[in-house]
């Protein structure tokens, strides 16, 4: 474990083995730090648990309270799984509900200035790029990418592999394996690109192109699309989350 003599923490802060602490950070009481996590140098951490292999850059703040004008203190937290890559002067704010969570997955890649609001869901290997912001319970799932300078709207979801361009205004949800841009926001295509590099097949490439047609070209109602997608091959499992994603939004699909 190395501690730069200026760093502040708490002797009630739980650290483990091979943690870095950088000069003048804080890490109050009610925070864990897994092993081998490197924490730079002015970095604010509070109300949070950290994996282990993380690290966390520069004048960052992780655990703050929500940015609401109405809320009442109560115990909650912001929970980051392993291996996280936490770039400088990120902002993560800890849940608004009772001991609720905000929570990043593992194998994120978070950018330089971005902002996670309370709440908020960040699944595995995703890339959030500089100054993107994300509402109040935003849902992200893995693999995902959202542009810089993105702004995503409260309670929107952004599907598995999907993109987000970069200062696109994103007020409903992205369905999975799609790419999504402009403001307010389109569709404009499959993530071919992202598709292609990830290894899916020629196939399912195909049918998730199909699937594109159909929600946002056919002109077709949703619940028409819906009954189609139904209807299509699924040998790799991609109609299904499109279809599940479809059928569980509650704010409506960017592009619809």
């Amino acid at each position: 474990m190395s501690i730069h003599p200026t760093a502040i923490i708490h002797k009630d802060a739980k650290i483990g083995p091979g943690v870095q602490v950088g000069p003048f950070s804080i890490i109050n009481a009610d925070v864990e730090i897994g092993a081998r996590c490197i924490i730079g140098s002015h970095v604010w951490l509070d109300h949070a648990r950290v994996g282990e292999g993380t690290k966390i850059g520069a004048q960052t703040l992780i655990g703050g309270d929500p940015q609401m004008l109405r809320w009442s203190d109560v115990p909650s937290l912001v929970r980051i799984g392993k291996n996280n890559d936490i770039r400088e002067l990120v902002t993560i704010h800890r849940s608004r509900n009772e001991n609720g969570e905000t929570a990043l997955g593992d194998g994120n890649f978070i950018m330089s200035n971005t902002h996670i609001g309370h709440d908020c869901l960040i699944g595995n290997n995703t890339i959030i790029t500089t100054y993107a912001g994300l509402s109040g319970s935003v849902t992200v799932h893995d693999f995902a990418i959202i542009g810089g300078q993105a702004g995503v709207h409260q309670f929107v979801r952004i599907g598995e592999m999907a993109m987000v361009g970069g200062m696109a205004r994103i007020v409903q949800d992205v369905a999975p394996f799609m790419l999504a841009e402009g403001s307010p926001a389109d569709m404009r295509s499959t993530n071919a690109v992202g598709l292609k590099r990830k290894g899916f097949s020629d196939k399912a490439r195909a049918n998730i192109k199909e699937a594109f047609k159909i929600l946002f070209k056919s002109g077709l109602s949703l619940k028409s699309s819906r009954l189609k997608l139904a209807e299509m091959p699924d040998d790799s499992g991609e109609m299904k989350k499109i279809l599940d994603f479809v059928n569980s939004t509650t704010r409506g699909l960017t592009g619809v």
